[in-house]
C-alpha cells in the first residue's frame, strides 16, 4: 500500500462491484486502492444463483433498459471470460392454469430475443408437450401443456469472476488489502480526505487518504456509513435468497429448469452445477445480522417442496441436501413492497454533505461491468479529469489472455491425468499453465491431495503466492474452489494446510487454527 500518497479513489468493499469498478479505475490510469473487511467474493457475489442472464422475469416489471443492458452485458463476459462463463439452456415447463400461460411465456421469449438481437446464443423455441418431456423426462405430466427452451449464461464459479477483476486491477497498479474493516472516515473541517480501517488478522489500525471515496460494500453500505457517521437516509432494504445444493437425483434435468412456484407464483431454477445440483432462490425482506444469514427451515421446505412438485420421482429430503447458502441483496430501500418488485437495477448514490464520497447501491453480477464503467465515468468528473476511454468491455480477464479466439482449453501439459487437465482449465482457464510451470518446480506440488484426485498441491502454493488468499477459506472457498464440491473440503482441508506448511512456512498452530477457521467459514449444513 502506497502509505506516503494519496490515492485518486479508495473503494470499500471487494465484492463483484467493486473490484469491478477497481479493474475499470486502474485501467483508465487512476491510483487506486480496493479494500474489504474480509476476502474478496466473500460476501453476496458468492451466494448468487450463478447465472449470467438478462433478466426474463424483469419484463414483468417493465424493465426493458435493465434487460437489454444485462443482454449486452452478457455477450460481453462470453467473450472477455470464456473461461468462466459458458452458455447454458433453461427450460421454462408450462402447464394449465399457471399465472404465466402460454401466450405470456411466448411474448416473454419474443422480447428477449429481440432486445439481444447481436446475441451470439441461439434463439428460443417454443415445445409441445411431448417435446416437453423428451427435453426432461421426469417433469410432472398433471397439466403439461408444453414449454419453451431460451439460452442464458452460468459463471459456475462467481467467486473466480471477481478474484480475476481484481487480479487485472493489481495489475494495472491497483493497491489491494483484505480482511481490512473501514471503521472511520478522515474529515478535517468538513472536508472527507480518506478513510481509517483495521487489518482484522493482526488488529493492527491503519489509514489511507483518497480524493475519492466508492462504497462499494453492498448490504453493508449503511453500517459502513453509520460506524463512519455519515447521516443520511436509508439506502440498503435487502431481501434475501437462499439456496439448497443436492447430487443427482431420480428425474434430475439435463438442462436447467426454470419453474413457476406453486406456493406463490414465483420463479426459481433447478439448475446442474458444479456436478449438482443448484435450486433457488428464495427472495425474502431480511432485516438480521449480515454476516449471519442462513436458509431458513422454511425456506428450504419451499425449494424442496416445489423441486418435488414438479419432479415427482425426486423425493426430495433434507437428507439429500450437500449444503445451503443464503445471501443479501443490496437492492434500494423501499416501504412496504413486493420483494420480487423491487428494481434489480443499480444507483450511483452522490451525498450532498461530501461530494467526493459515492455509494453504489443496487446492482446484479450480470451487470456489473457497466456499473462500473458508469461509476468510474463520474469519478472522472468528480476528479475534475479527462476519462480515456473504458477498455474494460473488449480486454481479457486473465485467464482468457493468451489466446486468439480466448478458449479456455489448456496444453495438456506435465504429465498430468486427464480430468486433472480439465480441472484446472475450468477453474483457471489459460492461467493453468502458470499452475503446471510452479509444479513442474517440485515433484511434491505435482500431486493430487484432495478426494476427488483431480487438484494438485500446487493450486494451494498458487492461491497465496498469485491469487491473493490469505487464509485457508479463501483458498479452499474461493480459489481452489474444492470447498464446493460435496463434502465441502473436509479432510482436504487438513492435507491443503500440510501444503501449506512445508511450502509456505506456517506453523503447527496456524496449520490447526486454519482448519479450524475454515470449517466455521463453511456453507451451512442441513439438519433433517
Amino acid at each position: 500500500m502506497k502509505s506516503s500518497s494519496t490515492y485518486d479513489v479508495i473503494i470499500i468493499g471487494a465484492g463483484i462491484n467493486g473490484a469491478g469498478i477497481a479493474r475499470d479505475a486502474a485501467t483508465r490510469g487512476l491510483r487506486v486502492l480496493l479494500l474489504d473487511k474480509s476476502d474478496m467474493g466473500g460476501g453476496t457475489s458468492s451466494f448468487s444463483t450463478r447465472l449470467i442472464h438478462g433478466g426474463l422475469r424483469y419484463l414483468e416489471h417493465g424493465e426493458l433498459g435493465l434487460v437489454r443492458e444485462s443482454l449486452r452485458e452478457r455477450e460481453v463476459l462470453l467473450r472477455i471470460a470464456p473461461h468462466l462463463v459458458r452458455s447454458i439452456p433453461i427450460l421454462i415447463p408450462i402447464y394449465q392454469q399457471a399465472r404465466r400461460g402460454p401466450w405470456t411465456i411466448r411474448a416473454g421469449m419474443i422480447a428477449y430475443d429481440l432486445l439481444s438481437l447481436a446475441k451470439t446464443l441461439p434463439r428460443h423455441r417454443m415445445l409441445s408437450r411431448t417435446a416437453a418431456l423428451q427435453q426432461a423426462p421426469g417433469l410432472n405430466r398433471t397439466g403439461l401443456a408444453g414449454g419453451a427452451i431460451y439460452y442464458d449464461a452460468q459463471v459456475e464459479f462467481a467467486e473466480r469472476l471477481v478474484l480475476e477483476n481484481a487480479l487485472a486491477a493489481q495489475q494495472q497498479g491497483a493497491d489491494i488489502v483484505t480482511y481490512a474493516r473501514v471503521d472511520h472516515f478522515i474529515v478535517e473541517d468538513e472536508v472527507l480526505l480518506g478513510v481509517e480501517f483495521i487489518t482484522e488478522l493482526d488488529g493492527s489500525n491503519n489509514s489511507a487518504r483518497g480524493n475519492l471515496i466508492i462504497n462499494a460494500a453492498g448490504p453493508w453500505i449503511d453500517q459502513v456509513l453509520e460506524r463512519s457517521r455519515i447521516k443520511g437516509k436509508r439506502l440498503i432494504g435487502g431481501t434475501k435468497g437462499s439456496h439448497v445444493i443436492v447430487a443427482p437425483f431420480p428425474g434430475a434435468p439435463a438442462a436447467a429448469l426454470y419453474i413457476e412456484a406453486h406456493a406463490d407464483g414465483r420463479p426459481f431454477f433447478i439448475i446442474p452445477w458444479n456436478a449438482n445440483y443448484l435450486i433457488g432462490t428464495t427472495d425474502i425482506h431480511y432485516e438480521g445480522d449480515l454476516d449471519q444469514v442462513d436458509a431458513t427451515p422454511e425456506e428450504i421446505d419451499y425449494l424442496l417442496g416445489e423441486t418435488n412438485r414438479v419432479i415427482p420421482g425426486a423425493y426430495l429430503g433434507r437428507e439429500q441436501i450437500l449444503y445451503s447458502y443464503a445471501g443479501v441483496r443490496p437492492l434500494p430501500f423501499v416501504d412496504d413492497k413486493n420483494e420480487s418488485a423491487i428494481t434489480r437495477r443499480h444507483f450511483i448514490r452522490q451525498h450532498a454533505r461530501h461530494a467526493n464520497l459515492l455509494s453504489i447501491v443496487g446492482g446484479k453480477l450480470t451487470t456489473y461491468r457497466s456499473l462500473a464503467e458508469e461509476t468510474v465515468d463520474l469519478a472522472f468528473k468528480k476528479l475534475g479529469r479527462d476519462s480515456p476511454a473504458c477498455v474494460t468491455g473488449k480486454a481479457l480477464l486473465p485467464g482468457a489472455i493468451g489466446s486468439e479466439t480466448a478458449s479456455p482449453e489448456v496444453p495438456t501439459a506435465g504429465g498430468f491425468p486427464q480430468k486433472v487437465n480439465k480441472r484446472l482449465a475450468r477453474i483457471y482457464g489459460r492461467r493453468a499453465k502458470e499452475v503446471m510451470e510452479l509444479a513442474s518446480q517440485d515433484a511434491s506440488l505435482g500431486t493430487t491431495f484432495n478426494a476427488e484426485a483431480d487438484a494438485i498441491a500446487a493450486e494451494v502454493v498458487f492461491s497465496f503466492t498469485r491469487e491473493l488468499a490469505t487464509t485457508l477459506a479463501d483458498c479452499l472457498l474461493r480459489r481452489t474452489m474444492i470447498g464446493l464440491n460435496p463434502s465441502q473440503g473436509i479432510g482436504d482441508d487438513l492435507a491443503a494446510a500440510d501444503i501449506a506448511r512445508k511450502h509456505l512456512g506456517w506453523s503447527e498452530d496456524r496449520v490447526r487454527r486454519e482448519v479450524s477457521d475454515y470449517r466455521k467459514h463453511l456453507p451451512g449444513k442441513v439438519n433433517s
